[in-house]
Protein backbone atom coordinates (compact mmCIF):
# COMPACT_ATOMS: atom_id res chain seq x y z
CA UNK A 1 0.00 0.00 0.00
CA UNK A 2 1.26 3.46 -0.88
CA UNK A 3 0.00 6.75 0.56
CA UNK A 4 -0.28 9.65 -1.87
CA UNK A 5 -1.03 13.39 -1.87
CA UNK A 6 -4.53 14.22 -0.73
CA UNK A 7 -7.47 15.50 -2.73
CA UNK A 8 -9.21 18.79 -2.00
CA UNK A 9 -12.30 17.89 0.11
CA UNK A 10 -14.22 20.71 -1.61
CA UNK A 11 -14.17 18.64 -4.82
CA UNK A 12 -15.96 15.70 -3.21
CA UNK A 13 -19.64 15.29 -4.01
CA UNK A 14 -21.57 16.06 -0.79
CA UNK A 15 -23.95 13.11 -1.20
CA UNK A 16 -21.07 10.69 -1.72
CA UNK A 17 -19.46 12.21 1.36
CA UNK A 18 -22.71 11.62 3.27
CA UNK A 19 -22.83 7.93 2.22
CA UNK A 20 -19.24 7.29 3.29
CA UNK A 21 -19.65 9.10 6.62
CA UNK A 22 -22.78 7.15 7.54
CA UNK A 23 -21.08 3.84 6.73
CA UNK A 24 -18.10 4.87 8.88
CA UNK A 25 -20.38 5.77 11.78
CA UNK A 26 -21.91 2.30 11.52
CA UNK A 27 -18.38 0.86 11.97
CA UNK A 28 -17.93 -0.27 8.35
CA UNK A 29 -14.87 0.50 6.25
CA UNK A 30 -15.81 2.78 3.35
CA UNK A 31 -13.88 4.62 0.62
CA UNK A 32 -14.45 6.49 -2.60
CA UNK A 33 -13.15 4.24 -5.34
CA UNK A 34 -12.38 3.88 -9.02
CA UNK A 35 -12.98 6.44 -11.73
CA UNK A 36 -13.87 9.33 -9.45
CA UNK A 37 -10.50 9.06 -7.67
CA UNK A 38 -8.69 8.73 -11.00
CA UNK A 39 -10.43 11.78 -12.48
CA UNK A 40 -9.82 13.94 -9.42
CA UNK A 41 -6.11 13.11 -9.59
CA UNK A 42 -6.12 14.05 -13.29
CA UNK A 43 -7.86 17.37 -12.61
CA UNK A 44 -11.07 16.24 -14.31
CA UNK A 45 -14.54 16.63 -12.87
CA UNK A 46 -15.99 13.15 -12.17
CA UNK A 47 -19.39 12.53 -13.71
CA UNK A 48 -20.28 10.21 -10.82
CA UNK A 49 -18.90 8.97 -7.50
CA UNK A 50 -18.68 5.32 -6.43
CA UNK A 51 -18.23 3.91 -2.94
CA UNK A 52 -16.66 0.61 -1.83
CA UNK A 53 -17.38 -0.72 1.65
CA UNK A 54 -17.08 -3.70 3.94
CA UNK A 55 -20.86 -3.60 4.47
CA UNK A 56 -22.91 -6.24 2.65
CA UNK A 57 -25.75 -5.18 0.32
CA UNK A 58 -28.36 -5.99 2.98
CA UNK A 59 -26.44 -3.98 5.61
CA UNK A 60 -26.24 -1.03 3.21
CA UNK A 61 -29.98 -1.22 2.60
CA UNK A 62 -30.63 -1.21 6.36
CA UNK A 63 -28.71 2.08 6.67
CA UNK A 64 -30.31 3.92 3.74
CA UNK A 65 -34.03 4.16 3.08
CA UNK A 66 -33.29 5.56 -0.38
CA UNK A 67 -31.42 2.38 -1.38
CA UNK A 68 -32.19 -0.23 -4.02
CA UNK A 69 -30.27 -3.49 -4.51
CA UNK A 70 -29.63 -4.29 -8.17
CA UNK A 71 -27.58 -6.70 -10.24
CA UNK A 72 -27.53 -10.34 -11.15
CA UNK A 73 -23.88 -10.85 -12.09
CA UNK A 74 -22.94 -9.09 -8.86
CA UNK A 75 -25.06 -7.32 -6.29
CA UNK A 76 -24.81 -3.55 -5.95
CA UNK A 77 -26.55 -0.94 -3.83
CA UNK A 78 -27.84 2.15 -5.60
CA UNK A 79 -28.44 5.01 -3.16
CA UNK A 80 -30.66 7.70 -4.68
CA UNK A 81 -30.48 11.45 -4.09
CA UNK A 82 -33.09 12.78 -6.49
CA UNK A 83 -31.84 11.93 -9.99
CA UNK A 84 -28.33 11.25 -8.69
CA UNK A 85 -27.18 7.71 -7.84
CA UNK A 86 -24.26 6.86 -5.57
CA UNK A 87 -23.28 3.32 -6.50
CA UNK A 88 -22.09 1.44 -3.41
CA UNK A 89 -20.44 -1.97 -3.70
CA UNK A 90 -19.22 -4.44 -1.10
CA UNK A 91 -15.49 -5.27 -1.21
CA UNK A 92 -15.13 -8.29 -3.47
CA UNK A 93 -12.49 -10.94 -3.97
CA UNK A 94 -11.62 -12.92 -7.09
CA UNK A 95 -14.47 -15.44 -7.46
CA UNK A 96 -11.91 -18.07 -8.48
CA UNK A 97 -9.26 -19.51 -6.24
CA UNK A 98 -5.60 -19.08 -7.08
CA UNK A 99 -5.49 -22.53 -8.69
CA UNK A 100 -8.55 -21.86 -10.85
CA UNK A 101 -7.16 -18.49 -12.00
CA UNK A 102 -4.00 -20.02 -13.46
CA UNK A 103 -3.06 -19.59 -17.08
CA UNK A 104 -3.82 -23.23 -17.86
CA UNK A 105 -7.52 -22.91 -17.06
CA UNK A 106 -9.59 -23.39 -20.22
CA UNK A 107 -12.43 -20.97 -19.51
CA UNK A 108 -11.86 -18.03 -17.16
CA UNK A 109 -14.97 -16.07 -18.11
CA UNK A 110 -16.57 -14.74 -14.92
CA UNK A 111 -20.32 -15.41 -14.85
CA UNK A 112 -21.04 -14.60 -11.20
CA UNK A 113 -19.08 -12.24 -8.94
CA UNK A 114 -20.56 -12.21 -5.45
CA UNK A 115 -17.54 -13.33 -3.42
CA UNK A 116 -16.93 -10.74 -0.70
CA UNK A 117 -13.40 -9.87 0.43
CA UNK A 118 -11.15 -7.15 1.84
CA UNK A 119 -10.29 -3.73 0.47
CA UNK A 120 -6.95 -5.00 -0.88
CA UNK A 121 -8.61 -8.01 -2.52
CA UNK A 122 -11.19 -5.68 -4.03
CA UNK A 123 -8.46 -3.47 -5.50
CA UNK A 124 -6.59 -6.47 -6.93
CA UNK A 125 -9.65 -7.81 -8.77
CA UNK A 126 -10.39 -4.53 -10.60
CA UNK A 127 -9.52 -4.13 -14.25
CA UNK A 128 -6.86 -1.40 -14.63
CA UNK A 129 -4.42 0.07 -12.16
CA UNK A 130 -5.78 3.60 -12.53
CA UNK A 131 -9.21 2.28 -11.45
CA UNK A 132 -7.90 0.42 -8.40
CA UNK A 133 -7.34 3.49 -6.20
CA UNK A 134 -9.25 4.23 -2.96
CA UNK A 135 -9.72 7.60 -1.29
CA UNK A 136 -10.02 7.60 2.49
CA UNK A 137 -12.20 10.55 3.47
CA UNK A 138 -11.44 10.17 7.18
CA UNK A 139 -7.65 10.33 6.67
CA UNK A 140 -7.85 12.45 3.49
CA UNK A 141 -5.42 10.30 1.54
CA UNK A 142 -5.32 8.08 -1.53
CA UNK A 143 -4.65 4.39 -0.89
CA UNK A 144 -2.85 2.54 -3.67
CA UNK A 145 -2.52 -1.26 -3.57
CA UNK A 146 -1.87 -1.68 -7.32
CA UNK A 147 0.73 0.94 -8.29
CA UNK A 148 -1.97 2.94 -10.02
CA UNK A 149 -0.47 6.32 -9.11
CA UNK A 150 2.66 5.67 -11.15
CA UNK A 151 0.57 4.62 -14.17
CA UNK A 152 -1.55 7.76 -13.90
CA UNK A 153 1.61 9.84 -13.75
CA UNK A 154 2.93 8.00 -16.84
CA UNK A 155 -0.52 8.30 -18.53
CA UNK A 156 -0.63 4.58 -19.18
CA UNK A 157 -3.40 1.96 -19.31
CA UNK A 158 -2.21 -1.26 -17.65
CA UNK A 159 -4.16 -4.22 -16.32
CA UNK A 160 -3.94 -5.24 -12.67
CA UNK A 161 -2.15 -8.57 -12.78
CA UNK A 162 -1.64 -10.79 -15.82
CA UNK A 163 -3.43 -9.26 -18.86
CA UNK A 164 -3.81 -12.74 -20.36
CA UNK A 165 -5.96 -13.80 -17.40
CA UNK A 166 -7.76 -10.47 -16.95
CA UNK A 167 -8.99 -10.32 -20.57
CA UNK A 168 -10.06 -13.97 -20.50
CA UNK A 169 -12.00 -13.35 -17.30
CA UNK A 170 -13.92 -10.51 -18.95
CA UNK A 171 -13.21 -9.67 -22.63
CA UNK A 172 -15.31 -6.49 -22.34
CA UNK A 173 -12.24 -5.08 -20.59
CA UNK A 174 -10.71 -4.80 -24.07
CA UNK A 175 -13.36 -2.23 -24.99
CA UNK A 176 -12.84 -0.48 -21.67
CA UNK A 177 -9.09 -0.23 -22.30
CA UNK A 178 -9.84 1.42 -25.65
CA UNK A 179 -12.32 3.78 -23.98
CA UNK A 180 -9.87 4.95 -21.32
CA UNK A 181 -6.96 5.29 -23.76
CA UNK A 182 -9.09 7.40 -26.11
CA UNK A 183 -10.90 9.51 -23.52
CA UNK A 184 -7.89 10.25 -21.30
CA UNK A 185 -5.25 10.42 -24.03
CA UNK A 186 -3.32 7.54 -22.42
CA UNK A 187 -1.07 5.01 -24.11
CA UNK A 188 -1.66 1.28 -23.67
CA UNK A 189 1.10 -0.66 -21.93
CA UNK A 190 2.72 -3.04 -24.51
CA UNK A 191 1.92 -6.32 -22.72
CA UNK A 192 -1.67 -5.20 -22.17
CA UNK A 193 -1.95 -4.25 -25.85
CA UNK A 194 -0.55 -7.61 -26.99
CA UNK A 195 -3.16 -9.59 -25.10
CA UNK A 196 -5.92 -7.25 -26.27
CA UNK A 197 -5.09 -8.40 -29.79
CA UNK A 198 -4.82 -12.02 -28.71
CA UNK A 199 -8.23 -12.17 -26.99
CA UNK A 200 -10.32 -9.74 -29.06
CA UNK A 201 -12.34 -12.57 -30.64
CA UNK A 202 -13.57 -13.58 -27.18
CA UNK A 203 -15.68 -10.43 -26.99
CA UNK A 204 -18.36 -12.49 -28.74
CA UNK A 205 -18.65 -14.62 -25.56
CA UNK A 206 -19.90 -11.67 -23.54
CA UNK A 207 -23.51 -10.67 -23.04
CA UNK A 208 -24.59 -8.57 -26.02
CA UNK A 209 -26.16 -5.76 -23.92
CA UNK A 210 -22.85 -5.21 -22.08
CA UNK A 211 -20.91 -5.02 -25.34
CA UNK A 212 -23.43 -2.64 -26.92
CA UNK A 213 -23.42 -0.39 -23.85
CA UNK A 214 -19.62 -0.09 -24.07
CA UNK A 215 -19.91 0.78 -27.79
CA UNK A 216 -22.35 3.57 -26.92
CA UNK A 217 -19.95 4.82 -24.24
CA UNK A 218 -17.09 4.86 -26.75
CA UNK A 219 -19.13 7.05 -29.08
CA UNK A 220 -20.72 9.27 -26.42
CA UNK A 221 -17.61 9.90 -24.29
CA UNK A 222 -16.24 12.88 -26.25
CA UNK A 223 -13.46 10.87 -27.94
CA UNK A 224 -15.43 8.98 -30.58
CA UNK A 225 -12.87 9.49 -33.34
CA UNK A 226 -9.92 8.19 -31.31
CA UNK A 227 -12.07 5.33 -30.00
CA UNK A 228 -12.98 4.17 -33.51
CA UNK A 229 -9.36 4.57 -34.64
CA UNK A 230 -8.30 2.23 -31.84
CA UNK A 231 -11.12 -0.19 -32.67
CA UNK A 232 -9.74 -0.35 -36.20
CA UNK A 233 -6.06 -0.52 -35.20
CA UNK A 234 -6.65 -3.39 -32.77
CA UNK A 235 -8.96 -5.29 -35.13
CA UNK A 236 -11.82 -5.09 -32.62
CA UNK A 237 -14.13 -3.36 -35.13
CA UNK A 238 -13.67 -6.39 -37.39
CA UNK A 239 -14.93 -8.58 -34.54
CA UNK A 240 -17.91 -6.34 -33.75
CA UNK A 241 -19.06 -5.46 -37.29
CA UNK A 242 -16.76 -6.92 -39.98
CA UNK A 243 -18.85 -5.46 -42.83
CA UNK A 244 -18.34 -1.93 -41.52
CA UNK A 245 -14.66 -2.60 -40.88
CA UNK A 246 -14.09 -3.73 -44.49
CA UNK A 247 -15.96 -0.71 -45.82
CA UNK A 248 -14.01 1.77 -43.69
CA UNK A 249 -10.69 0.18 -44.56
CA UNK A 250 -11.53 0.00 -48.26
CA UNK A 251 -11.10 -3.78 -48.42
CA UNK A 252 -13.41 -6.04 -50.40
CA UNK A 253 -14.55 -9.52 -49.39
CA UNK A 254 -11.83 -11.34 -51.37
CA UNK A 255 -8.96 -9.05 -50.42
CA UNK A 256 -6.51 -9.81 -47.65
CA UNK A 257 -7.40 -8.04 -44.39
CA UNK A 258 -5.49 -4.81 -43.71
CA UNK A 259 -2.51 -4.97 -41.39
CA UNK A 260 -3.16 -4.31 -37.72
CA UNK A 261 -2.30 -0.78 -36.76
CA UNK A 262 -2.70 0.53 -40.32
CA UNK A 263 -4.70 3.73 -40.62
CA UNK A 264 -7.53 3.65 -43.19
CA UNK A 265 -7.47 6.54 -45.66
CA UNK A 266 -10.28 5.89 -48.15
CA UNK A 267 -13.25 8.15 -48.83
CA UNK A 268 -15.54 6.34 -46.38
CA UNK A 269 -12.91 6.53 -43.61
CA UNK A 270 -12.33 10.22 -44.31
CA UNK A 271 -16.06 10.98 -44.07
CA UNK A 272 -16.45 8.77 -40.98
CA UNK A 273 -13.63 10.43 -39.05
CA UNK A 274 -14.93 13.87 -40.04
CA UNK A 275 -18.41 12.99 -38.73
CA UNK A 276 -16.93 11.62 -35.50
CA UNK A 277 -14.94 14.84 -35.09
CA UNK A 278 -18.15 16.87 -35.32
CA UNK A 279 -19.82 14.45 -32.89
CA UNK A 280 -17.00 15.01 -30.39
CA UNK A 281 -17.32 18.78 -30.84
CA UNK A 282 -21.08 18.57 -30.21
CA UNK A 283 -20.53 16.60 -26.99
CA UNK A 284 -17.82 19.01 -25.85
CA UNK A 285 -20.26 21.89 -26.34
CA UNK A 286 -23.29 20.27 -24.71
CA UNK A 287 -21.60 18.06 -22.11
CA UNK A 288 -21.84 14.31 -21.58
CA UNK A 289 -25.34 13.09 -20.77
CA UNK A 290 -26.78 9.54 -20.78
CA UNK A 291 -29.16 10.22 -23.69
CA UNK A 292 -27.58 13.02 -25.75
CA UNK A 293 -26.90 12.31 -28.53
CA UNK A 294 -29.40 9.46 -28.70
CA UNK A 295 -28.36 5.90 -29.52
CA UNK A 296 -29.95 6.32 -32.96
CA UNK A 297 -27.71 9.32 -33.73
CA UNK A 298 -24.61 7.41 -32.57
CA UNK A 299 -25.41 4.42 -34.80
CA UNK A 300 -26.35 6.71 -37.68
CA UNK A 301 -23.02 8.52 -37.34
CA UNK A 302 -21.26 5.21 -37.98
CA UNK A 303 -23.40 4.36 -41.00
CA UNK A 304 -24.21 7.60 -42.84
CA UNK A 305 -20.60 8.18 -44.03
CA UNK A 306 -20.94 4.95 -46.03
CA UNK A 307 -23.37 6.83 -48.31
CA UNK A 308 -21.61 9.23 -50.73
CA UNK A 309 -23.23 12.68 -50.78
CA UNK A 310 -25.55 12.97 -53.83
CA UNK A 311 -25.22 15.86 -56.30
CA UNK A 312 -26.86 19.13 -55.16
CA UNK A 313 -30.64 19.01 -55.39
CA UNK A 314 -30.80 15.23 -55.87
CA UNK A 315 -31.71 12.31 -53.62
CA UNK A 316 -29.61 9.18 -53.08
CA UNK A 317 -30.39 6.56 -55.70
CA UNK A 318 -32.13 3.33 -54.74
CA UNK A 319 -29.02 1.19 -55.20
CA UNK A 320 -27.09 3.27 -52.66
CA UNK A 321 -29.99 3.12 -50.22
CA UNK A 322 -30.18 -0.64 -50.65
CA UNK A 323 -26.48 -0.99 -49.80
CA UNK A 324 -26.95 1.18 -46.70
CA UNK A 325 -29.97 -0.89 -45.65
CA UNK A 326 -27.92 -4.09 -45.87
CA UNK A 327 -25.12 -2.56 -43.79
CA UNK A 328 -27.61 -1.27 -41.22
CA UNK A 329 -29.24 -4.69 -40.93
CA UNK A 330 -25.90 -6.40 -40.30
CA UNK A 331 -24.89 -3.83 -37.68
CA UNK A 332 -28.21 -4.17 -35.86
CA UNK A 333 -27.97 -7.96 -35.87
CA UNK A 334 -24.36 -8.19 -34.73
CA UNK A 335 -24.66 -5.62 -31.93
CA UNK A 336 -28.13 -6.88 -30.90
CA UNK A 337 -29.56 -3.36 -30.97
CA UNK A 338 -32.94 -3.03 -29.27
CA UNK A 339 -36.02 -2.92 -31.48
CA UNK A 340 -36.76 0.67 -30.46
CA UNK A 341 -33.25 1.97 -31.23
CA UNK A 342 -33.13 -0.04 -34.45
CA UNK A 343 -36.35 1.53 -35.73
CA UNK A 344 -35.29 5.03 -34.69
CA UNK A 345 -31.99 4.57 -36.53
CA UNK A 346 -33.83 3.48 -39.68
CA UNK A 347 -36.13 6.46 -39.45
CA UNK A 348 -33.25 8.89 -38.89
CA UNK A 349 -31.49 7.57 -42.00
CA UNK A 350 -34.70 7.61 -44.05
CA UNK A 351 -35.42 11.22 -43.13
CA UNK A 352 -32.08 12.32 -44.58
CA UNK A 353 -33.82 12.11 -47.97
CA UNK A 354 -36.28 14.82 -46.96
CA UNK A 355 -34.05 17.17 -45.00
CA UNK A 356 -31.73 18.22 -47.82
CA UNK A 357 -32.53 20.68 -50.63
CA UNK A 358 -34.23 18.41 -53.18
CA UNK A 359 -35.79 19.42 -56.48
CA UNK A 360 -39.15 18.08 -55.38
CA UNK A 361 -40.86 17.86 -52.02
CA UNK A 362 -43.79 15.72 -51.07
CA UNK A 363 -46.24 16.16 -48.19
CA UNK A 364 -46.22 18.84 -45.53
CA UNK A 365 -43.14 19.62 -43.43
CA UNK A 366 -45.32 19.58 -40.34
CA UNK A 367 -45.95 15.88 -40.97
CA UNK A 368 -42.19 15.28 -40.92
CA UNK A 369 -41.42 17.41 -37.86
CA UNK A 370 -44.19 15.66 -35.94
CA UNK A 371 -42.56 12.27 -36.43
CA UNK A 372 -40.97 10.59 -33.45
CA UNK A 373 -37.26 10.86 -34.04
CA UNK A 374 -37.24 13.99 -36.19
CA UNK A 375 -34.75 15.68 -33.84
CA UNK A 376 -32.44 12.67 -34.20
CA UNK A 377 -32.63 12.92 -37.98
CA UNK A 378 -31.98 16.67 -38.03
CA UNK A 379 -29.00 16.40 -35.67
CA UNK A 380 -27.56 13.59 -37.78
CA UNK A 381 -28.06 15.70 -40.93
CA UNK A 382 -26.35 18.67 -39.28
CA UNK A 383 -23.37 16.58 -38.13
CA UNK A 384 -22.93 15.20 -41.64
CA UNK A 385 -23.18 18.62 -43.28
CA UNK A 386 -20.63 20.11 -40.88
CA UNK A 387 -18.30 17.16 -41.41
CA UNK A 388 -18.42 17.31 -45.22
CA UNK A 389 -18.39 21.11 -45.54
CA UNK A 390 -21.99 21.19 -46.73
CA UNK A 391 -24.48 24.01 -46.34
CA UNK A 392 -26.35 24.44 -43.07
CA UNK A 393 -29.10 26.47 -44.75
CA UNK A 394 -31.56 23.57 -44.59
CA UNK A 395 -30.81 23.00 -40.90
CA UNK A 396 -31.66 26.64 -40.19
CA UNK A 397 -34.73 26.39 -42.43
CA UNK A 398 -36.11 23.42 -40.48
CA UNK A 399 -35.29 25.08 -37.16
CA UNK A 400 -37.18 28.22 -38.24
CA UNK A 401 -40.11 26.13 -39.34
CA UNK A 402 -40.24 24.41 -35.94
CA UNK A 403 -40.05 27.77 -34.19
CA UNK A 404 -42.17 30.07 -36.34
CA UNK A 405 -44.40 27.90 -38.52
CA UNK A 406 -44.92 27.56 -42.26
CA UNK A 407 -44.78 31.28 -43.11
CA UNK A 408 -40.98 31.35 -42.90
CA UNK A 409 -40.42 27.95 -44.49
CA UNK A 410 -39.74 28.63 -48.19
CA UNK A 411 -39.77 26.02 -50.93
CA UNK A 412 -36.14 25.86 -52.16
CA UNK A 413 -37.02 24.80 -55.70
CA UNK A 414 -39.22 27.86 -56.19
CA UNK A 415 -36.57 30.23 -54.90
CA UNK A 416 -33.93 28.62 -57.09
CA UNK A 417 -36.12 28.99 -60.14
CA UNK A 418 -36.75 32.65 -59.46
CA UNK A 419 -40.45 32.06 -58.86
CA UNK A 420 -42.47 33.70 -56.09
CA UNK A 421 -41.77 32.00 -52.79
CA UNK A 422 -44.52 29.71 -51.57
CA UNK A 423 -44.78 28.36 -48.05
CA UNK A 424 -44.17 24.64 -47.70
CA UNK A 425 -46.93 22.62 -46.18
CA UNK A 426 -49.83 24.88 -47.20
CA UNK A 427 -52.77 22.59 -46.38
CA UNK A 428 -54.87 24.10 -49.19
CA UNK A 429 -52.18 23.58 -51.78
CA UNK A 430 -52.22 27.29 -52.76
CA UNK A 431 -52.63 27.81 -56.51
CA UNK A 432 -51.07 24.45 -57.33
CA UNK A 433 -52.95 22.20 -59.66
CA UNK A 434 -54.38 19.17 -58.00
CA UNK A 435 -52.76 15.91 -59.02
CA UNK A 436 -55.05 13.43 -60.67
CA UNK A 437 -55.54 10.44 -58.42
CA UNK A 438 -54.21 7.28 -60.01
CA UNK A 439 -56.60 4.39 -60.03
CA UNK A 440 -55.63 1.10 -58.50
CA UNK A 441 -53.67 2.62 -55.62
CA UNK A 442 -49.96 3.25 -55.37
CA UNK A 443 -47.59 0.67 -56.73
CA UNK A 444 -45.78 -1.08 -53.92
CA UNK A 445 -42.04 -0.61 -53.77
CA UNK A 446 -39.49 -3.31 -53.24
CA UNK A 447 -38.67 -3.57 -49.49
CA UNK A 448 -35.56 -1.75 -48.44
CA UNK A 449 -34.34 1.42 -46.83
CA UNK A 450 -35.65 3.52 -49.72
CA UNK A 451 -39.09 1.96 -49.41
CA UNK A 452 -39.21 2.35 -45.67
CA UNK A 453 -39.40 -1.37 -44.84
CA UNK A 454 -38.21 -2.62 -41.52
CA UNK A 455 -36.83 -6.10 -40.95
CA UNK A 456 -37.98 -6.24 -37.34
CA UNK A 457 -41.11 -4.16 -37.36
CA UNK A 458 -44.00 -3.00 -39.56
CA UNK A 459 -43.25 -1.08 -42.73
CA UNK A 460 -42.74 2.64 -42.27
CA UNK A 461 -43.88 5.34 -44.64
CA UNK A 462 -41.39 6.70 -47.17
CA UNK A 463 -40.29 10.00 -45.71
Amino acid sequence: MTDSPTIDPALIDPDANKVVRRLLRAHHAAFLVGGCVRDLLLGRRPKDFDVATSATPSEIKDLFRNCRIIGRRFRLAHIFFGQKVIETATFRANPRGEDEASEEADDLLIKRDNVFGTAEEDAMRRDFTMNGLFYDLAEEQVIDYVDGLSDIEARRVRTIGDPDIRFREDPVRILRAIKFAARLGFSIEPETYRFMLGHRAEISKCAAPRVLEEVYRLLRGGAARRSVELLIETGVLGVLVPELDRLVQGADEAAAPPLEGSAPSGEVATRLFAVLDTLDAFIAEHGQTPDLPSNAVLLGALLLPALPPPPPGELPDREMLGDLEALLTRLLERLRVSRRDAERTRQALLMQRRLGPAKRRRSRPSALTARDGFEDALLLYELYQRATGGSLDEVERWRRFQRDGIETFVEPSSAQAGEPAEPLGDPTGGDRKKRRRRRGGRRRKKPGLGAGASSDGPAVADV
